[in-house]
């Protein structure tokens, strides 16, 4: 009787094969818990993103309602190979950061009186203002928050306005220059260009259906910095848009890069910087001119755009090129289905 009892008091230990496929069910158990978690970390951080955009274009609209016009691409100045001051800096003050804005107004002026052409500056050659942050400018996916140009620290932006789309679109008299050289060419039916002074009135193809300025990721993103005129002449710069201006906070829509382009097939900048990301590549690699690099995202999917109207939306990477280059033109005519 006391052996019976004894083996009634016994528990069953597992078996080696059942603590295995414990282990393993509280593996996937926590696996699609952390996928979960990072699907909602970057649902968040997306949706900051497209805050940061509607907080943009709204300045922007806001800039042309006190102004007349949306924010100049970059400021145009007379002195070769200087940076102008991109639209991202005229939006300061529309953007809670008027002592910024001030603050570069401040050196500018300065600079300007000791030039020996009494041009503005090279935007590089302001202090403490490059390296400055902007909270709207920097989407949260977006790990990288500096341009490491010649290995500087400047503070890049996530962000680049919408020059147009002529090029693709066969619209020679909005296209100037070609993608032979370094900067490639530059279209200006856009709302963003150097010297440009768009006027909500010249957006035909209806606010809604036209781009101010998408997500980008790729090269040299310094948000202080507009278009860089290659030639180092006195009064060479033309006062708007021209072959030879490298366009930093501005980018070209191209129907042969597409959004979020694979850079091993599309290649990468012809000067690319390998001191900013990616790492560095061959130089058989390096096809793409500056003002042509793609716009893109840390997104799964796709990226965010904006529209004039005020409105983001989010834009599969496999969206109809020819829909994708019709939002970039302000006057093409086209009718956009998305």
């Amino acid at each position: 009787m006391r052996q019976e009892a004894n083996r009634k008091g016994i528990s069953r230990a597992f078996t080696l094969v059942e603590l295995l496929v414990v282990i393993a069910i509280i593996g996937v158990l926590v696996g699609l818990l952390l996928s979960a978690v990072q699907a909602a970390r970057e649902s968040s951080r997306r949706m900051s993103c497209e805050n940061n955009l509607k907080n943009i274009t709204l300045a922007s609209l806001n800039f042309e309602s006190a102004r007349g016009t949306l924010p100049t691409g970059s400021t145009i100045n007379r002195v070769g190979q200087r940076n102008g001051f991109s639209w991202e800096v005229g939006l300061l003050s529309y953007l809670e950061n008027g002592a910024l804005l001030a603050e570069i107004q401040r050196q500018a002026d300065e600079l300007q009186k000791i030039d020996p052409a009494k041009q503005p500056p090279d935007i590089f050659k302001l202090k403490n203002v490059n390296e400055v942050q902007i909270s709207p400018y920097h989407c949260p996916s977006d790990d990288e928050v500096v341009d490491n140009r010649n290995g500087e620290g400047l503070a890049a932006s996530s962000y680049a306005g919408v020059t147009g789309s002529a090029a693709s679109r066969g619209a020679a008299e909005d296209a100037f220059g070609d993608n032979s050289g370094l900067c490639g060419v530059l279209n200006s039916d856009g709302v963003f260009f150097p010297g440009s002074r768009t006027v909500l009135g010249q957006i035909q193809d209806g606010l809604s259906n036209t781009f101010l300025a998408g997500e980008r990721w790729y090269q040299l993103r310094a948000w202080t910095a507009g278009a860089f005129w290659q030639v180092a002449v006195l009064n060479a710069p033309p006062s708007g848009p021209a072959p030879g201006y490298c366009m930093s906070s501005m980018k070209n829509i191209d129907a042969a890069i597409p959004l979020n382009a694979e850079l091993e097939t599309v290649g990468y900048y012809k000067g690319h910087e390998d001191d900013d990301r990616p790492d560095p590549v061959s130089v058989g690699e390096k096809k793409i001119p500056f003002n042509n690099l793609p716009y893109g995202s840390f997104h799964p999917g796709g990226a965010n755009f904006s529209h004039v109207d005020g409105s983001v939306h989010f834009v599969a990477d496999d969206i109809d090129s020819v829909v994708y280059v019709a939002q970039a033109s302000k006057d093409g005519g086209e009718v956009v289905t998305e």
